[in-house]
């Protein structure tokens, strides 16, 4: 696939024809449906660590992050799109927001082909862990420990290892953006790495700070 082998002569064709969601969209889609079935399977683990006092609001919860989690790739895609067609105008740059919002869904793809690996590892990790119970005193003093009880299944070899792909992941989209929001607006690759740069490393950091404030 050009995409991975050559991004701005994939891009470059695009521009020929008119702006196409379809495609895009069901790259974000797949990753949305990946991350939500990791939660749903992760909230049922952290459920049977719960006293049956708090499950009730447990499962309530639980339901409100799932949707959160689907349609959050969403909402990320529409937002790197809006900032680096914002930030594009500075550099003078030509072109309709539809096309930026096209090309930056195919930034998620090295996000899916990550996910794709790790997700199932992490499952398996999730399913063998013995969640002990947690009474009320213990959860208020420590809200945190009800994760922390399920990461510390997870060991440091694969902890680190998801850190680094998810640096990987993170390099590779921004590449990806690069070069589609250069063909999207016009502008020159050293003008839209800089767009690129901003919105990449902003979600980048809140993607690590999530994952080591588990740890």
């Amino acid at each position: 696939m050009s995409l991975i082998t050559n991004p701005n002569e994939f891009f470059k064709s695009l521009l020929d024809q008119k702006p196409n969601l379809k495609k895009p969209a069901t790259i974000v889609l797949f990753l949305s449906l990946l991350a939500a079935i990791y939660q749903f399977k992760l909230m049922l683990k952290l459920f049977q660590a719960l006293p049956e006092s708090l499950q009730s609001f447990f499962i309530a919860g639980a339901y409100i992050q799932l949707i959160s989690t689907f349609f959050g790739f969403f909402a990320t895609w529409l937002i790197i799109a809006a900032v680096m067609h914002g930030l594009s105008a500075f550099f003078d740059g030509r072109g309709e927001f539809r096309r930026t919002f096209e090309f930056a869904g195919y930034g998620f793809l090295p996000s899916l082909l990550g996910s794709l690996a790790t997700v199932p590892l992490s499952l398996n990790y999730v399913e063998r862990a013995a969640m002990p119970k947690i009474d009320v005193q213990e959860l208020s003093a420590n809200p945190e420990i009800l994760v922390k009880s399920l990461v510390n299944y997870f060991p440091d070899s694969y902890v680190y290892s998801a850190i680094f792909l998810n640096l990987a992941v993170t390099v590779w989209s921004f590449l990806i953006w690069t070069f589609a929001l250069k063909n999207a607006r016009n502008i020159s690759v050293r003008q839209a790495a800089l767009c690129t740069a901003i919105p990449t490393a902003i979600f980048s950091a809140y993607q690590i700070m999530a994952f080591v404030k588990l740890l």
